[in-house]
């Protein structure tokens, strides 16, 4: 058989995200390549390394183009070019396809607008867009506000995989800084606040929808992570099955000792969000869990009653005695008579 002619280097950076992702030290990355470790140690490097290795480690994080591994320069050198064009319709090797959304501001007042993009080189790849416009801040604004741009990628690498939580591709600055993009992989569907238009959620896909809200509460809570900012408008629901998936993840709270981001002017007023969180108080996973009953209630009726109205709501509602219980202690105001953690809601969700 004849020889490679030549090794290519690896996206040090891609694998050190992807490791992450998978929780993979270099030994356990061995034990499912059954490469050795001074290979291993290569490629995490950006080392040269055979085609055959890099195809191994494709695999390993459930890649199946291995060329996806490859350090910007040897993309270059295959005669690809990688670089970021200033149009604001390439970034990287994703290419602009179309605009989801008009501009919408988030609640710290920046501008965004989501996009559909195809990779350029395995055009059966897709990804969600969400484009930030820095271009009239000056560049000591964006630097301090780099920690919250950079949020919603580093909640995604501490989650991992989940089948109710975004999956981070990459996020990067395009056009010298003044626009800062963060890819998702793509999930065909709408907004949960998009079908809350339609009328309320029923049956199998008011239990379905809410189970896995609560599902992807709890890995994130897992990781020490505070959605904070829970909202309809931040829920995708698949189109092929209805499953909702958590998006946009910028202002959320770690609870590790990482400094926090939050609106410098003060959170806007949010019918979702819980008290504590608008008056900077001291904030837990609780705070989630109260958002999470307001979400409900919105899905349960198809609107939103004031604070206090939507227990009554809820308890004239037919949904079984223990859901009934856990959704309206999650409604309390003071998070001391809410529940502890999200594994109390997803116990009586179990009953339903």
């Amino acid at each position: 058989m004849e020889r490679e002619k030549r090794e290519y280097r690896a996206d040090e950076l891609k694998l050190r995200r992807l490791r992450a992702q998978f929780a993979l030290t270099v030994e356990q990355f061995c034990g499912k390549s059954h490469l050795d470790k001074a290979t291993a140690r290569k490629l995490f490097k950006g080392m040269p390394v055979t085609l055959t290795t890099l195809s191994i480690a494709a695999k390993v994080f459930g890649i199946t183009d291995h060329l996806e591994l490859l350090h910007p320069d040897e993309l270059v050198a295959l005669g690809v070019d990688p670089a970021v064009t200033v149009s604001g319709e390439t970034v990287q090797e994703w290419q602009v396809e179309a605009h989801l959304t008009a501009w919408e501001k988030t609640a710290n007042g920046l501008q965004y607008h989501v996009a559909r993009l195809r990779h350029r080189f395995l055009p059966s790849r897709l990804a969600r867009g969400k484009c930030y416009e820095l271009r009239h801040l000056a560049v000591a604004e964006r630097q301090r506000l780099e920690g919250q741009l950079r949020r919603h990628a580093e909640v995604c690498e501490r989650v991992g995989r989940h089948p109710n939580v975004a999956e981070n591709i990459t996020a990067t600055f395009v056009e010298n800084g003044g626009l800062w993009w963060v890819l998702d992989r793509f999930e065909d569907g709408i907004t949960l606040a998009e079908r809350l238009t339609e009328g309320p959620l029923e049956g199998t896909s008011l239990k379905t929808g809410m189970t896995g809200i609560a599902a992807g509460l709890d890995a994130m809570h897992r990781e020490q992570v505070v959605r904070r900012e829970l909202s309809p408008r931040f829920v995708l629901l698949r189109k092929k099955d209805r499953t909702p998936v958590l998006t946009d993840f910028e202002l959320a709270k770690l609870l590790d000792g990482v400094p926090t981001v939050s609106p410098a002017s003060g959170w806007p007023d949010d019918p979702y969000l819980a008290e504590e969180v608008v008056s900077r108080g001291t904030v837990d996973g609780r705070a989630d869990l109260y958002s999470w009953g307001r979400v409900f209630v919105h899905c349960l009726t198809g609107r939103l009653p004031e604070p206090g109205a939507d227990v009554d709501a809820v308890r004239n509602s037919t949904l079984p005695a223990a859901v009934r219980a856990v959704l309206v202690s999650c409604l309390a105001l003071p998070k001391s008579d809410r529940p502890a953690s999200v594994a109390d809601i997803l116990k009586a969700l179990k009953k339903w």
